[in-house]
C-alpha cells in the first residue's frame, strides 16, 4: 500500500471512505470524436460582437465559429 502523502499521485491516494476516485469511463465525454485545437486571433470589436451573439443565442463562441466555417465551406463547394 502506498502512503497517503500530500505529494503522492492521485491514483496512489486512497480515500478514507473508500468511495469515489477514478473509474473507467468516468468523466466528461469528448464533444467531438475527431477534433483538434486551433488558436485564432480576432479584432477586439469582432470578438466582442461574436461573444454578444453567442450569449444571445445561448451557445459558445466555438459553436458559432464552427457554424460559420461549415457554412463558408458549404458555399465554397457549390461554386
Amino acid at each position: 500500500m502506498v502512503a497517503a502523502l500530500p505529494f503522492a499521485p492521485m491514483a496512489a491516494r486512497k480515500k478514507a471512505s473508500g468511495r469515489g476516485g477514478w473509474r473507467p469511463g468516468a468523466g466528461r465525454k469528448p464533444a467531438f470524436e475527431d477534433s483538434v485545437d486551433r488558436t485564432i486571433r480576432f479584432e477586439r470589436r469582432d470578438l466582442g460582437a461574436l461573444e454578444g451573439l453567442a450569449t444571445a443565442r445561448g451557445v459558445t463562441t466555438s459553436d458559432l465559429v464552427r457554424e460559420a466555417v461549415q457554412t463558408y465551406l458549404a458555399r465554397s463547394r457549390r461554386r
